[in-house]
């Protein structure tokens, strides 16, 4: 377990930069990529993708998952605040947004319509199905003889 803290010396710029880093690197296109280039077609990342990006992983949310794990600072002389990370909390944070990725876009599925959701008590976890468009046209539109 490693106990290295990492000073993180704009909040903001860090957040988007790891929404950025986790939303880019969420599908297959970036496998085999050397990391100047991963770097490189991160800042190229367009509007389009942006909005995406902020639908799937709002800065608010990710700014509100960061906070909890930095432990607050004050320079001695300026008494200016900053704020320490461990290297360790960074990664997790890193794979909570992994998840929380993951989460919205089975969320916005449901939202339309696409996947059908139920809480199994057994399991003791919500789950998730392709809802079945076949069954239900055969339900509005009623068969005759």
């Amino acid at each position: 377990m490693s106990k290295h803290w990492l000073e993180v010396v704009d909040v903001e710029k860090l957040v988007n930069f790891s929404r950025k880093m986790v939303f880019h690197n969420f599908d297959d296109s970036t496998k085999g990529m050397e990391d100047a280039e991963f770097f490189d077609s991160l800042d190229k990342i367009g509007s389009e993708i942006n909005e995406e990006m902020n639908k799937l992983l709002p800065y608010i949310e990710c700014k509100n998952m960061f906070m909890p794990l930095c432990k607050v600072q004050y320079r001695k002389k300026s008494k200016a605040r900053y704020f320490l990370i461990k290297e360790d909390d960074y990664d997790d944070f890193l794979v909570q947004l992994s998840y929380r990725m993951s989460s919205n876009i089975v969320k916005g599925l449901v939202e339309k319509g696409v996947l059908e959701s139920a809480f199994d008590d057994e399991r003791n976890d919500f789950v998730f199905w392709v809802k079945n468009h076949e069954d239900e046209q055969s339900k509005e539109k009623p068969e005759t003889d």
